[in-house]
């Protein structure tokens, strides 16, 4: 589609390396003179789906043939009764692929049978089932996100986590397919899944956006939600200094957000206008509410330390009262010592002289006592 150019990417998570695992995630675009297509599929990071990685390669071929086999039937359909015929053709199209899917996994699995090192990497519950031929899709089990623009509508299909990001005028970036409340935590909905035709959610408008990009979780988790608009608006500024810079630019930036963010594989791939430049990201009213919280939460914090500042300098002035009290009776003490050690100096000094006086008058008595007894004979001469 000539206003449009479809670009892909998809790379090992950081802990996959650590762990020697293979990455688990795939992505795939496609263009031709009617339509554009992006997808990525992301395998399970289960131990009972242990050929889940081929089980998304699979997903993502099968979903880009069979958006192009069922372009013609969704052109006739909207053109004859408007874009709300797309709302049927799509149900159709999310079966299709659930079946086509499974068919598909189970020709691989009849052409390469499970190896018994693959088998015994599985829970010993399901090692039992696989042996007996049960259930093999679950082992090739993985999400789907897709997008389609075609020239006067575009859709987008999603089975498990992942996100689907469209981007409009003005630097409006919005998720418009609804969020699937059954994906909590690390469970997911699944292309293995024994109602996954029922599971897909989708979106679909002839208000066509100037970029559509679908990615893994492991992209999803590695941002928050100004970071991810951001890192997304970055594909397409790259896109405008040429297809091959944006995806040498992109190969080089999946790794650094795995090992910088979730370490989980991660895949992206994207439909972007080649005529109409993205603005950047403009902060939707979630993250603005966000901001304005952060704020809050800031001058509540302020408030908080403020008062706690306030009864730190109460405490500190009722202890400098009672430290100025203490230094005031100090000051007596010390005034009152002051008079003692004058006092005492002088008492000293009457009782040194006295001690002076006294010490001549014992001489003298000495001398008087000494003669006197000489002469009443009590004491010999020498």
């Amino acid at each position: 589609m000539k206003d449009y150019t479809a670009i892909n990417a998809h790379h090992i998570g950081n802990m996959h390396i650590q762990k020697n695992l293979p990455c688990e995630d795939f992505s795939m675009s496609y263009e031709d003179d009617n339509m554009a297509v992006a997808v990525i599929s992301d395998g399970h990071g289960d131990k009972n789906c242990f050929r889940s990685g081929k089980g998304a390669q699979i997903a993502c071929e099968t979903a880009v043939e069979l958006c192009r086999k069922f372009y013609e039937t969704s052109e006739s359909m909207v053109g004859e009764y408007g874009v709300s015929a797309l709302e049927n053709v799509l149900k159709g199209l999310e079966a299709e692929i659930v079946k086509v899917w499974k068919q598909s996994v189970l020709k691989d699995f009849e052409e390469n049978p499970f190896t018994d090192e693959e088998i015994e990497t599985a829970s010993e519950k399901m090692q039992d089932i696989y042996r007996s031929g049960k259930k093999i899709e679950k082992a090739y089990g993985c999400t789907l996100i897709l997008a389609v623009m075609t020239e006067k509508y575009w859709y987008g299909l999603q089975i498990g986590d992942g996100k689907c990001v469209s981007a409009y005028d003005e630097g409006v970036f919005v998720e418009p397919v609804p969020q699937d409340e059954n994906c909590v935590a690390n469970y997911s909905t699944s292309l293995c899944g024994e109602n996954a035709e029922v599971d897909f959610m989708h979106y679909y408008s002839d208000i066509m956006p100037k970029a559509v990009f679908v990615f893994s979780d492991g992209v999803e988790e590695s941002f928050d939600r100004a970071g991810l608009y951001n890192c997304l608006y970055s594909v397409d500024v790259w896109l405008e200094q040429g297809k091959t810079i944006a995806l040498d630019s992109i190969n080089n930036l999946l790794p650094k957000i795995s090992e910088g963010g979730s370490g989980d594989d991660v895949s992206i791939s994207a439909i972007l206008s080649s005529e109409k430049v993205l603005m950047p990201p403009k902060k939707t009213p979630e993250q603005v509410d966000d901001l304005v919280k952060a704020y809050e939460n800031n001058l509540e914090k302020c408030n908080e330390d403020l008062e706690n500042i306030y009864h730190e300098l109460d405490v500190l002035n009722t202890e400098l009262k009672s430290a100025k009290e203490k230094i005031s009776e100090i000051e007596e003490k010390i005034i009152h010592k002051q008079a003692d050690i004058e006092n005492y100096e002088e008492a000293q000094s009457k009782a040194y002289a006295n001690m002076e006086k006294a010490k001549k008058y014992k001489v003298s008595a000495n001398k008087f006592w000494e003669v006197k007894l000489k002469q009443l004979g009590i004491i010999g001469e020498d």
